[in-house]
């Protein structure tokens, strides 16, 4: 037989209490970012061929994400978003790491 003791808007069944609302959330709850737009690396955003068939090929450079969702949007094509790196060591610890550095070059127009 059940026990009856539970208060009316008592969340708890078996007598125990609730488990805390305010806790840290653990590492995976955490919503990652982007580290191209965390590291303040220039994106770039062009339009696909319209003959590209899963293959990345880039036509049309649009100016901002937005505008490039919405032509995706008129035209049925997926647009793509670059950032460029270059690879580096770094030698200055006793195990070399490599590591990456964002390439900051301004667009031709």
């Amino acid at each position: 037989m059940k026990n009856d003791q539970g208060v009316a808007g008592d969340s708890s069944i078996d007598g125990k209490t609730p488990p805390d609302t305010t806790s840290v959330r653990g590492r995976r709850g955490k919503r990652r970012t982007s580290q191209a737009s965390t590291s303040g690396g220039p994106l770039r955003f062009f339009l696909s061929k319209p003959e590209s068939n899963g293959l990345p090929l880039l036509e049309q450079e649009l100016g901002s994400e937005s505008e490039a969702m919405l032509e995706s949007l008129m035209t049925g094509r997926s647009y793509f978003v670059i950032s460029e790196w270059k690879g580096l060591a770094d030698l200055s610890k006793k195990v070399p790491q490599i590591r990456r550095e964002s390439i900051t070059t301004k667009k031709i127009s």
